[in-house]
């Protein structure tokens, strides 16, 4: 044998044992290491990077399928992708996770399209909802009928689109804390079919209608302290004696160019009177962060005030006295009313309140005030 062809047939067969090595790591490990090298030298090191990839997939239609390459992130972690993301198309069905490879494990994601997702494109497009897709035609014709009756061909500003959508949703759904047998609660079809929701299927809700009617807005999730919605609420500690904090979720929305927070659930009614309340619309990001947390990288900024619910209505006050003025008119005027207020730099007291008792016709005067000293909104039910 010549000693070239000698060398060749040392090329051929060292060839041969390196095809056959890289196909017994693919068995092992799913992932041949030749193949993408680039992805997985740029695998995902956290669960938001994971979530944001899933959100595009999602954005782009995409279903089925889906692989991610990831290091350093734990299984248990991968579980929870569903509350992580922030998307209204679609969700993980399943995930199935590779050996490592070199530090890096690939995840063979399986994404399907949502409800939301159809009733969307049926109400922008004129889209056909597949027969088999029952509950998506039901929640397209909940949401076809709100907007007809609330918004459209009415005229009205993106603010007041909100506001005329925030209450409907507040209004016609009751909060629920989950159960496990029932998963519309975390759906926009639990919130506006069934009436019953979590606060994933508020803020899942907000985000159909307001995308329906054309105006931009993000779901978000993050955490928020249970205690802090009244301060007249109980407070409920951990072990340490800190304020717990739970998984939660509302929305950004964009009205005229800026963004704010708005959280649905936490305007639902509390307490003894079922009034919806606005302390939660439109909020900075600066307020927010008194009992909301989030990964504010990931989302939008919301640097200021100018369309607050309460900054619009002209019915916010840093002095005891404007406040006092205010409530006294609203009394003197309606038999029987709910009236809100925001106010900061002072707090509320008997003293501050003492006007009221020489309102003519008065009967008497609940409230309740959720908030601190920064910015709180009291809200008056006159009867």
């Amino acid at each position: 044998m010549s000693r070239w062809k000698k060398i060749l047939l040392e090329v051929f067969i060292a060839a041969v044992f390196l095809l056959v090595a890289l196909k017994l790591v693919e068995l092992w490990t799913g992932v041949n290491p030749l193949d993408n090298l680039k992805k997985r030298k740029e695998a995902c090191q956290d669960i938001n990077e994971v979530a944001a990839v899933l959100t595009q997939k999602m954005s782009e239609g995409v279903e089925g399928e889906v692989v991610v390459y990831i290091k350093n992130i734990p299984e248990d972690e991968l579980v929870n992708i569903n509350y992580i993301m922030s998307n209204l198309n679609g969700s993980v069905d399943s995930f199935q996770v590779h050996p490592k490879l070199f530090g890096v494990q690939r995840v063979v994601f399986k994404i399907i399209r949502s409800d939301n997702s159809y009733v969307y494109d049926a109400y922008k497009n004129g889209t056909s909802i597949p027969d088999d897709r029952e509950q998506a035609k039901l929640l397209y014709e909940k949401v076809q009928n709100v907007l007809n009756a609330n918004v459209n061909g009415r005229g009205l500003t993106e603010f007041e689109t909100e506001v005329v959508l925030h209450d409907y949703l507040v209004n016609h759904c009751t909060y629920s804390y989950g159960s496990d047998k029932n998963d519309n609660e975390f759906r926009a079809y639990g919130a506006l079919i069934e009436g019953q929701a979590v606060c994933n299927g508020y803020a899942e809700a907000m985000a159909l209608l307001l995308s329906c009617a054309g105006i931009e807005n993000q779901y978000v999730v993050g955490v928020a302290k249970s205690g802090s919605r009244s301060v007249k609420q109980k407070q409920e500690n951990d072990s340490s004696g800190e304020e717990k904090k739970e998984n939660h979720a509302w929305n950004l929305v964009q009205i005229n160019g800026s963004w704010y927070h708005l959280d649905a659930t936490w305007d639902d009614p509390v307490g003894d009177k079922d009034i919806l309340s606005h302390a939660y619309f439109n909020l900075s990001d600066e307020l927010m962060k008194r009992d909301h947390t989030w990964a504010e990288d990931k989302y939008k900024k919301c640097p200021d005030m100018k369309w607050n619910y309460f900054y619009r209505n002209r019915s916010y006050f840093e002095k005891a006295v404007d406040l006092d003025s205010y409530v006294t008119r609203v009394a003197m005027t309606r038999s029987k009313d709910v009236v809100e207020c925001a106010f900061s730099q002072f707090e509320i007291t008997n003293t501050t309140l003492q006007g009221l008792s020489t309102v003519p016709g008065l009967k008497s005067v609940y409230y309740s005030i959720v908030g601190d000293f920064s910015y709180s909104v009291i809200t008056f039910y006159i009867e």
